[in-house]
């Protein structure tokens, strides 16, 4: 219970006239500051058994999913069905997967009519959460004090990984940086014309031509050879660390989510592998809308583990999952020195036969300590830290470049585009 402003008014009328009955030195002067003092009190009683009457009525119409790091606006709706309109304050609270709502708000509820006052929702992690009740309290009957509830709130909501930029950022290029090879009679596109050579398939002759150049021409087809990619996430210790509005882990599922799109777009198949001290979720790669769905369906289920990554396990796992030649996306920590002897025994684990693509995130604020420019000892202590560190990540990144392994380290606002980036240089350059 908190006062509100009528009855605190109430108390300092009791209180002044207490103070002018004793010094007036009237008898009957005296007790008068017991009325409002009654009034109030009585007032409060009778509030008090009231305030459980007719509650308010809370429901959240929530959308079947909420993609993570994406705002998104969802009604909330309270009814009340008392007699008297109420003034209501709550505390917006939600799961703690979403970011927080902001400070109270006060609502009017008229008899009979739904109010509605609409929340931002910005999801930080996956997976479903049950949304708890709002703490709230109304305002009694005469105004006199502000009494707490709870109110339930039946809703649950199911965080996924983000694909909305896929509509607008996807692979560029053309069929110049795919590798083709001659496939009898399962081509898909004409390569050429030639003269026929015996063994040809008569169903490959082209009749029109042969019948303008005088001799039998056989067509040639090309059929692409697609890829098997595998999407290696560390979702270890270490992917709690922040990453803008999510955390790691959420940001590599994204990541994950809209590379696997823009890959089948190539028609490559698309696998998954979310790893930490040990696998925790495969999906071996397959193809189209059906390899995409699966991988979104695994990663909406992804919660870190408190414990060391072990990328070499996570090789070991993904030799067996591809069965010829493919591009391995590792999306992990090279901020780690502990991870990084352990990387360069994956890299050579994976290559070859397969290409590994290492992918981390290069942290902003460290290179903003490593340089600004120190003001006292303690900032100069902290610039040399820094550059240290900088310099520690840049060696392992030159060591599995030297290893063979490609590797893209990006700030969390551009570690998306430059992912998909690389993935297409190496199809360009027909590295894969």
């Amino acid at each position: 219970m908190n006062l509100a402003p009528r009855a605190l008014l109430l108390a300092a009328l009791a209180v002044v006239l207490a103070i002018a009955g004793m010094w007036s030195g009237e008898p009957l002067l005296r007790l008068v500051w017991v009325l409002p003092l009654g009034l109030l009190i009585a007032g409060l009683v009778r509030e008090a058994l009231l305030r459980h009457r007719d509650p308010p009525r809370v429901t959240l119409n929530l959308p079947g999913r909420l993609y993570l790091g994406r705002p998104q606006q969802v009604p909330l709706h309270f009814v009340h069905d008392g007699a008297r309109a109420l003034w209501l304050e709550y505390a917006p609270a939600a799961p703690a997967a979403l970011r927080p709502l902001g400070g109270p708000r006060r609502l009017q509820l008229l008899p009979g009519v739904v109010i509605e006052d609409a929340l931002e929702l910005l999801p930080r992690r996956l997976g479903e959460h049950a949304w708890p009740p709002l703490p709230a309290r109304r305002l009694g009957r005469f105004g006199l004090a502000w009494w707490s509830l709870s109110l339930p709130v039946s809703a649950h909501c199911r965080v996924a990984p983000d694909t909305w930029r896929v509509a607008i950022r996807r692979v560029l290029g053309t069929t110049r940086g795919l590798r083709a090879r001659r496939v009898a009679g399962a081509g898909s596109e004409l390569r050429q014309l030639r003269a026929y050579a015996p063994g040809d398939p008569l169903s490959r002759i082209d009749w029109k031509t042969t019948a303008r150049a005088g001799e039998l021409i056989t067509r040639e087809f090309s059929e692409d050879q697609h890829l098997d990619v595998l999407i290696a996430l560390d979702a270890g210790r270490l992917s709690r660390i922040g990453a803008g509005e999510l955390d790691r882990l959420g940001l590599f599922a994204n990541v994950a989510a809209r590379f696997a799109e823009a890959a089948v777009l190539r028609d490559d198949r698309v696998g998954l592998l979310a790893w930490s001290d040990a696998p925790m979720v495969a999906c071996a790669p397959d193809r189209g809308a059906r390899a995409v769905l699966r991988l979104r369906e695994c990663l909406a289920s992804l919660v870190p583990r408190s414990a060391e990554s072990d990328p070499v396990a996570t090789a070991v796992a993904a030799r067996r999952l591809l069965r010829h030649r493919g591009l391995v996306v590792l999306l992990t920590d090279l901020e780690d020195a502990a991870l990084h002897p352990l990387l360069a025994r994956a890299v050579r684990l994976l290559s070859p036969p397969h290409l590994a693509l290492v992918a981390g995130i290069q942290s902003p604020e460290t290179a903003t300590l490593a340089r600004r420019a120190a003001q006292n000892e303690h900032e100069a202590w902290v610039a040399l830290a820094a550059q240290e560190h900088e310099a520690r990540v840049q060696r392992q990144a030159a060591l599995l470049r030297r290893l063979g392994a490609p590797v893209v380290l990006a700030p969390e606002a551009t570690i998306e585009s430059a992912v998909l980036d690389a993935y297409e240089s190496l199809r360009r350059r027909r590295r894969i």
